[in-house]
Formats: C-alpha cells, structure tokens, sequence
C-alpha cells in the first residue's frame, strides 16, 4: 500500500494494546495512520486512518494472495491483527494529507464514527489467519522457481 510518508512518532511490537493506543491518539487528535503488519500464513499489512483523533477509514490487504479488503469490510481484519504478532508504526500527517487519501479512494471510509468505548466488543481474544492460500494457488516461492527449499 502507498500512502503519505511523515513523522513516525511511535513504533513497537505487536500484538498491541489497541484501545490504549486508540484512545492516546484520539486524545491527542491525531492525523495520520496507523499501520500493522503481522505474519498469518502470509505478511498481512493493514492500516487505520485517523484525521482529528477519530477514526474515519481502513484497509487491510495481503499481497501473497492478491487480497484486499476496505471500510467497514476491513475493520475486522484489522483488529484480529493487533492480536498477532509483527510490528505496528504510527505516521503523522496533516488534515489535508488525510483527506487528499481518502479522497482518492471512497471505499476506505468507514461511513460511521466508530466510540471508542464499542472497540473492545470489535476485538477477538486471540489472533487467527483469515488469509489462506487455496490449492490451485501457487506459492510465493514456486512463483520465483524456489519450491523445493519449501
């Protein structure tokens, strides 16, 4: 996924206390993005948009497989993520960055506020895949001719 570049004020290790990270960046009103990325089966890598410290948009995707998801579709696969395990990293950004993204893609917003209060009913208790290979697919290593140090 390519969006804007900015500060990075915060990384760390996931699995990630989201509420607590949620509610710090809502508190702080925060501009910019979110992302995760967790190893399933594959590298899983989603993103949640924040413009004035509310959640407005997401996007989850899995390249290995061609698969993304966005808006309210993605919200699930995004908060199964914060339970795996990878790394997270918060990218700053202004107002206008924020809504020139969502602008060019109306299929990230989420349509509705999400309270902060309703994200831990979103939240599963552990993580688990939700991306898998199927059989007629060929694996990342087949695809560049290493299938047999599988």
């Amino acid at each position: 996924m390519n969006f804007p570049v900015g500060e990075v004020p915060d990384r760390g290790d996931v699995p990630l206390d989201i509420v607590a990270k949620v509610g710090e960046l809502s508190s702080m009103r925060f501009n910019g993005y979110l992302v995760i990325a967790v190893r399933g089966q594959f590298v899983e890598e989603g993103i949640l948009f924040f413009r004035e410290g509310e959640i407005i948009a997401c996007i989850v995707e899995c390249l290995a497989i061609e698969k993304t998801f966005k808006g309210k579709d993605a919200l699930e696969f995004f908060f199964n993520q914060t339970k795996g395990f990878g790394y997270f990293q918060c990218v700053s950004l202004s107002k206008s960055q924020v809504d020139l993204v969502t602008a060019f893609d109306e299929k990230l917003l989420l349509g509705s506020k999400i309270d902060l209060k309703d994200i831990p009913k979103l939240l599963p208790s552990a993580f688990s895949p939700k991306f898998y290979r199927l059989p007629s697919q060929k694996s990342t290593l087949d695809v560049f001719g290493l299938g047999d140090l599988k």
